[in-house]
């Protein structure tokens, strides 16, 4: 006599269904962004800093950037007008940057 496996098999159906449910929700972000926008905001969010760091060593310290969809959001504390410019240009020039916030605070 033969035994019918179809529990088995429904179970086995249903632990891949949420298996896979799950990989695909853990792919994205709660903010439902996908891995590969995070991957690529922290890019530039590394090459904006790298080049700062390049260009003006310890004199940006008390700058932060933020990058959220290729839009830059730059915060802290710099020490003229004109080294504020720099940091925004520089910001600006990084391939992937749609946009640049600037919250700077100008403090001599």
């Amino acid at each position: 006599m033969k035994m019918r496996r179809t529990g088995t098999w429904s179970l086995q159906c249903c632990m891949l269904l949420l298996t896979l449910g799950f990989l695909v929700g853990a792919c994205s972000t709660p903010g439902g962004r996908k891995a590969g926008q995070v991957y690529d905001d922290a890019v530039i969010a590394t090459r904006i800093k790298t080049r700062l760091t390049e260009m003006m060593g310890t004199q940006v310290i008390g700058v932060d950037v933020d990058v959220y969809q290729g839009e830059v959001t730059l915060q802290g504390r710099v020490h003229s007008p004109n080294q504020e410019l720099r940091v925004v240009a520089v910001a600006a020039r990084v391939p992937g940057v749609k946009k640049v916030i600037n919250l700077l605070k100008i403090i001599p």
